[in-house]
């Protein structure tokens, strides 16, 4: 299994000409690294990321997506500009509070990351390309909307908890990617990966060893 840091992210350099198209090319970079019969898992914005990789390159044995924003439609455009704005005054905290109020993160579970120091100054460090990030999701509205799902086996997973509008419902889903399994995690939010990541874990691997083959 290999986890890699998107451009601008952790050890991963940077480069001009950011783009919904960069961080797609980058994703298929990778994959052809691990090869064409790799599994592909992503999370909120790195899983439209990823269903459009796997559109563009169909060799994969399964795809994991988690809370892919399939309705940034809905996406307030004006939160882009608050967050750059905490960003420009040097307050990364309060940018971060208004990213995870935006996608849906409860005050409490805010409280735990703050109280896990470690993990919340890498959540401040990788705060600053979530403006032009979110700025991806407004390019890929369009290709959204005319999605032809990959022909691959999918697994929607999603917080049972979850009811911020830019996530799709489970009829939703169902409507735009019509083979995929859907599977909740119970008392989720879009952050099942930090709070509950055993049970996040293990349906991912159930899906994934399912599909070994």
């Amino acid at each position: 299994m290999g986890v890699y840091s998107r451009r601008g992210r952790g050890s991963s350099g940077d480069g001009p000409g950011y783009a919904l198209e960069r961080e797609v090319e980058d994703l298929l970079a990778v994959r052809a690294v691990a090869g064409d019969r790799a599994h592909l898992v992503g999370h909120s914005g790195g899983a439209v990321y990823s269903l459009l990789a796997a559109i563009e390159a169909p060799l994969l044995r399964s795809l994991v997506l988690y809370e892919p924003p399939l309705h940034f439609e809905r996406f307030d455009p004006s939160i882009i500009d608050r967050v750059q704005a905490a960003l420009d005054a040097g307050d990364e905290d309060r940018a971060l509070e208004i990213v995870f109020a935006a996608i849906g993160v409860a005050e409490t579970e805010v409280q735990m990351l703050r109280s896990a120091e470690s993990v919340w100054e890498r959540l401040r460090a990788g705060v600053r390309p979530v403006p032009r990030e979110l700025q991806t999701g407004l390019q890929a509205i369009d290709r959204l909307k005319a999605l032809d799902p990959p022909d691959i086996p999918t697994l929607y997973l999603y917080g049972e908890k979850t009811d911020t509008s830019i996530f799709a419902t489970p009829d939703e889903v169902a409507e735009l990617l019509p083979k995929a399994e859907h599977h909740g995690l119970p008392g989720q939010r879009h952050l099942a990966f930090v709070f509950d990541p055993t049970a996040f874990a293990q349906a991912v691997l159930q899906f994934t060893t399912a599909h070994d083959g």
